[in-house]
């Protein structure tokens, strides 16, 4: 997954599956707060969870959006 790919994402509740460094396929479904670069790492998917590097990333599916809260 791009950078360009995971910011439409950006907001959402998703459900993220990867694979940990040793090939296991992990998941967590979390808001997406943003993407990022790291230099000599690569993409990041920043999430409430954890961060995910994009290259680990099996696949993205949204759960819900999330509202803004309401100010009183």
């Amino acid at each position: 997954m791009g950078i360009s790919d995971a910011k439409k994402y950006i907001g959402q509740k998703c459900d993220v599956r990867w694979r940990d460094r040793l090939g296991r396929e992990l998941q967590a479904i979390s808001i997406i707060h943003d993407v990022t670069f790291v230099p000599l790492y690569g993409g990041y998917l920043i999430t409430d969870t954890e961060d995910i590097l994009l290259e680990k990333i099996v696949t993205v599916e949204v759960a819900c959006a999330v509202e803004a809260p309401v100010a009183a």
